[in-house]
Protein backbone atom coordinates (compact mmCIF):
# COMPACT_ATOMS: atom_id res chain seq x y z
CA UNK A 1 0.00 0.00 0.00
CA UNK A 2 1.29 3.61 -0.53
CA UNK A 3 0.46 6.65 0.60
CA UNK A 4 -2.40 9.51 -1.11
CA UNK A 5 -2.40 9.52 -4.61
CA UNK A 6 -3.50 13.18 -6.40
CA UNK A 7 -4.64 12.81 -9.88
CA UNK A 8 -3.98 16.38 -11.78
CA UNK A 9 -5.93 16.77 -14.80
CA UNK A 10 -5.08 18.33 -18.11
CA UNK A 11 -6.57 21.94 -19.04
CA UNK A 12 -9.60 20.18 -21.01
CA UNK A 13 -10.48 17.47 -18.13
CA UNK A 14 -13.96 18.65 -18.14
CA UNK A 15 -14.25 16.85 -21.85
CA UNK A 16 -11.61 13.89 -21.11
CA UNK A 17 -11.91 12.71 -18.35
CA UNK A 18 -11.09 8.55 -19.79
CA UNK A 19 -7.55 8.74 -18.95
CA UNK A 20 -8.08 9.28 -15.06
CA UNK A 21 -11.18 6.74 -15.15
CA UNK A 22 -9.06 4.37 -16.65
CA UNK A 23 -5.97 5.08 -14.08
CA UNK A 24 -7.80 5.31 -11.14
CA UNK A 25 -10.07 1.94 -12.02
CA UNK A 26 -6.44 0.14 -12.40
CA UNK A 27 -4.36 1.99 -9.63
CA UNK A 28 -6.44 3.57 -6.95
CA UNK A 29 -6.35 0.31 -4.87
CA UNK A 30 -3.03 0.60 -4.28
CA UNK A 31 -3.01 3.78 -2.91
CA UNK A 32 -4.05 5.00 1.10
CA UNK A 33 -6.23 7.24 -0.61
CA UNK A 34 -6.96 8.70 -4.33
CA UNK A 35 -7.79 12.67 -4.36
CA UNK A 36 -9.03 13.87 -7.96
CA UNK A 37 -10.45 16.06 -10.30
CA UNK A 38 -13.99 16.22 -8.83
CA UNK A 39 -12.11 16.03 -5.20
CA UNK A 40 -9.35 19.45 -6.20
CA UNK A 41 -13.17 20.92 -7.85
CA UNK A 42 -14.48 20.95 -4.55
CA UNK A 43 -11.74 22.29 -2.92
CA UNK A 44 -11.79 25.04 -5.16
CA UNK A 45 -14.50 27.80 -6.32
CA UNK A 46 -13.21 27.42 -10.15
CA UNK A 47 -12.27 24.83 -11.77
CA UNK A 48 -8.45 24.28 -11.62
CA UNK A 49 -8.56 24.02 -15.89
CA UNK A 50 -9.12 27.78 -15.46
CA UNK A 51 -6.08 28.61 -13.25
CA UNK A 52 -2.74 28.99 -14.60
CA UNK A 53 0.01 26.37 -13.91
CA UNK A 54 1.90 28.04 -10.82
CA UNK A 55 -1.74 29.27 -9.49
CA UNK A 56 -2.56 25.34 -9.68
CA UNK A 57 0.77 24.40 -7.89
CA UNK A 58 -0.65 26.66 -4.68
CA UNK A 59 -3.65 25.34 -4.89
CA UNK A 60 -1.66 21.62 -4.21
CA UNK A 61 0.38 23.11 -1.85
CA UNK A 62 -2.68 24.10 0.21
CA UNK A 63 -4.20 20.64 -0.47
CA UNK A 64 -1.13 18.54 0.41
CA UNK A 65 -0.31 18.30 4.21
CA UNK A 66 3.54 20.08 4.87
CA UNK A 67 3.65 18.06 8.40
CA UNK A 68 5.91 15.15 9.79
CA UNK A 69 3.93 12.45 7.37
CA UNK A 70 4.72 14.56 3.90
CA UNK A 71 7.08 12.97 1.63
CA UNK A 72 4.62 9.92 0.64
CA UNK A 73 2.34 11.22 -1.60
CA UNK A 74 2.44 10.08 -5.47
CA UNK A 75 1.42 13.19 -8.24
CA UNK A 76 -0.33 11.55 -11.43
CA UNK A 77 -0.35 13.94 -14.01
CA UNK A 78 -2.05 14.46 -17.37
CA UNK A 79 -0.68 16.75 -19.81
CA UNK A 80 -0.61 20.10 -18.17
CA UNK A 81 -1.40 18.17 -14.54
CA UNK A 82 2.32 16.97 -15.20
CA UNK A 83 3.44 20.24 -15.28
CA UNK A 84 1.79 20.76 -11.79
CA UNK A 85 3.38 17.98 -10.52
CA UNK A 86 6.78 17.49 -11.39
CA UNK A 87 7.06 21.78 -10.49
CA UNK A 88 5.73 20.73 -7.04
CA UNK A 89 7.91 18.65 -6.51
CA UNK A 90 10.65 20.64 -7.10
CA UNK A 91 9.40 22.39 -4.15
CA UNK A 92 7.84 19.77 -1.90
CA UNK A 93 8.96 16.31 -0.91
CA UNK A 94 6.71 13.67 -2.70
CA UNK A 95 7.61 10.07 -3.36
CA UNK A 96 7.41 10.06 -6.78
CA UNK A 97 5.54 11.48 -9.73
CA UNK A 98 4.20 9.88 -12.93
CA UNK A 99 3.02 12.06 -16.11
CA UNK A 100 0.73 11.14 -18.62
CA UNK A 101 1.45 13.00 -21.90
CA UNK A 102 3.37 15.76 -20.67
CA UNK A 103 2.97 18.99 -22.70
CA UNK A 104 7.18 19.56 -23.60
CA UNK A 105 6.56 22.16 -26.08
CA UNK A 106 3.11 23.59 -27.56
CA UNK A 107 2.84 22.72 -31.64
CA UNK A 108 1.69 25.91 -32.41
CA UNK A 109 3.76 28.02 -30.51
CA UNK A 110 8.03 28.49 -29.86
CA UNK A 111 9.50 26.40 -27.35
CA UNK A 112 8.74 27.81 -23.81
CA UNK A 113 11.95 26.49 -21.62
CA UNK A 114 9.24 27.62 -18.51
CA UNK A 115 7.59 23.95 -19.62
CA UNK A 116 10.48 21.77 -19.19
CA UNK A 117 13.94 23.44 -18.02
CA UNK A 118 12.61 21.92 -14.54
CA UNK A 119 13.03 18.34 -15.58
CA UNK A 120 16.35 18.61 -16.10
CA UNK A 121 17.24 19.06 -12.00
CA UNK A 122 14.37 17.35 -10.94
CA UNK A 123 15.07 14.70 -7.91
CA UNK A 124 12.25 12.83 -7.10
CA UNK A 125 11.35 9.80 -8.89
CA UNK A 126 9.50 10.47 -12.10
CA UNK A 127 7.86 8.10 -14.80
CA UNK A 128 6.71 9.73 -18.27
CA UNK A 129 4.58 8.62 -20.58
CA UNK A 130 4.56 10.06 -23.62
CA UNK A 131 2.83 8.95 -26.86
CA UNK A 132 4.66 8.16 -30.09
CA UNK A 133 2.70 10.66 -31.95
CA UNK A 134 1.81 13.26 -29.82
CA UNK A 135 2.39 17.37 -31.24
CA UNK A 136 3.17 18.23 -27.53
CA UNK A 137 6.68 15.97 -27.50
CA UNK A 138 6.63 12.40 -29.00
CA UNK A 139 9.43 9.75 -29.96
CA UNK A 140 11.99 12.88 -29.62
CA UNK A 141 11.67 14.07 -26.48
CA UNK A 142 14.69 12.09 -24.96
CA UNK A 143 17.04 13.82 -27.43
CA UNK A 144 15.63 17.35 -27.37
CA UNK A 145 15.48 18.33 -23.97
CA UNK A 146 17.61 17.58 -20.92
CA UNK A 147 16.03 15.14 -18.57
CA UNK A 148 17.68 14.38 -15.14
CA UNK A 149 18.69 10.78 -14.64
CA UNK A 150 15.48 10.27 -12.27
CA UNK A 151 13.00 11.03 -15.05
CA UNK A 152 12.08 7.58 -16.68
CA UNK A 153 10.25 8.21 -20.66
CA UNK A 154 8.16 4.80 -21.70
CA UNK A 155 6.82 5.30 -24.83
CA UNK A 156 2.81 4.25 -26.33
CA UNK A 157 1.39 4.17 -29.91
CA UNK A 158 -0.68 7.32 -28.89
CA UNK A 159 -1.07 10.79 -29.26
CA UNK A 160 -1.43 13.34 -27.04
CA UNK A 161 -5.35 12.78 -26.02
CA UNK A 162 -3.77 8.98 -24.75
CA UNK A 163 -6.46 7.17 -26.28
CA UNK A 164 -5.66 4.09 -24.98
CA UNK A 165 -7.15 0.54 -25.11
CA UNK A 166 -7.85 -1.61 -22.14
CA UNK A 167 -5.23 -3.92 -22.39
CA UNK A 168 -2.80 -1.33 -23.20
CA UNK A 169 -4.38 0.73 -20.20
CA UNK A 170 -3.34 -2.47 -18.31
CA UNK A 171 0.05 -2.52 -19.56
CA UNK A 172 0.43 1.25 -18.46
CA UNK A 173 -0.84 0.35 -14.90
CA UNK A 174 1.84 -2.76 -14.22
CA UNK A 175 4.87 -0.58 -15.76
CA UNK A 176 3.13 2.59 -13.17
CA UNK A 177 3.69 -0.36 -10.49
CA UNK A 178 6.61 -1.93 -11.39
CA UNK A 179 8.13 1.50 -11.04
CA UNK A 180 6.45 2.47 -7.53
CA UNK A 181 7.61 -0.58 -5.98
CA UNK A 182 11.15 0.35 -7.14
CA UNK A 183 10.81 3.66 -5.40
CA UNK A 184 9.12 2.14 -2.47
CA UNK A 185 12.21 -0.52 -2.49
CA UNK A 186 14.32 3.35 -2.41
CA UNK A 187 16.58 1.34 -5.58
CA UNK A 188 19.12 3.79 -7.03
CA UNK A 189 17.40 4.76 -10.73
CA UNK A 190 18.77 2.82 -13.29
CA UNK A 191 21.84 4.42 -14.73
CA UNK A 192 22.22 6.37 -12.07
CA UNK A 193 23.52 7.02 -8.59
CA UNK A 194 23.67 8.51 -5.53
CA UNK A 195 25.79 11.66 -5.56
CA UNK A 196 27.29 11.68 -1.93
CA UNK A 197 29.47 14.65 -2.12
CA UNK A 198 26.31 16.59 -2.95
CA UNK A 199 24.02 15.11 0.21
CA UNK A 200 26.72 15.67 2.30
CA UNK A 201 27.29 19.02 1.07
CA UNK A 202 23.48 19.99 1.51
CA UNK A 203 23.52 17.96 4.93
CA UNK A 204 26.24 18.48 7.48
CA UNK A 205 24.25 17.31 9.98
CA UNK A 206 24.60 13.88 8.43
CA UNK A 207 28.32 14.38 7.74
CA UNK A 208 28.82 15.08 11.04
CA UNK A 209 26.64 11.88 12.06
CA UNK A 210 28.42 9.81 9.60
CA UNK A 211 31.63 11.10 11.43
CA UNK A 212 30.07 9.75 14.79
CA UNK A 213 29.52 6.65 13.24
CA UNK A 214 25.48 6.56 13.22
CA UNK A 215 25.85 5.86 9.50
CA UNK A 216 28.08 4.63 6.88
CA UNK A 217 27.47 6.92 4.38
CA UNK A 218 25.14 9.70 3.16
CA UNK A 219 23.09 7.06 1.06
CA UNK A 220 22.85 5.25 4.02
CA UNK A 221 21.11 8.17 5.86
CA UNK A 222 18.62 8.72 2.85
CA UNK A 223 17.38 5.44 2.72
CA UNK A 224 16.69 4.90 6.26
CA UNK A 225 15.43 8.83 6.93
CA UNK A 226 16.48 11.10 4.44
CA UNK A 227 13.86 10.26 1.96
CA UNK A 228 10.78 10.25 4.69
CA UNK A 229 12.20 13.80 5.37
CA UNK A 230 12.26 14.82 2.27
CA UNK A 231 15.79 16.19 2.36
CA UNK A 232 17.42 16.85 -0.77
CA UNK A 233 19.33 14.88 -2.68
CA UNK A 234 20.77 14.07 -6.53
CA UNK A 235 21.38 11.52 -8.61
CA UNK A 236 24.49 11.28 -11.11
CA UNK A 237 23.98 9.54 -14.76
CA UNK A 238 26.51 6.81 -14.52
CA UNK A 239 29.37 7.07 -17.42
Amino acid sequence: MFGPAYFLSGDSFLKRTAVEDAARQRLAPVFSKWIGREEIKVRNEESPSRLSVSERVALLEEMVPANEEAGQEVLIGRSSGGRVATLFAMRRPVKAVVCFAYPFRHPSSVLEPLRFSHLAHITVPTLIFQGTRDTYGAIDITENYALSPAVTVRFVDTDHDFDLSPSEWDAVAQKVMKFLDTVQRQLPAKGARFDEAFYLRTHPDVAAAIVAGEYVSGEHHFKLKGRRKGRRFRLLADT
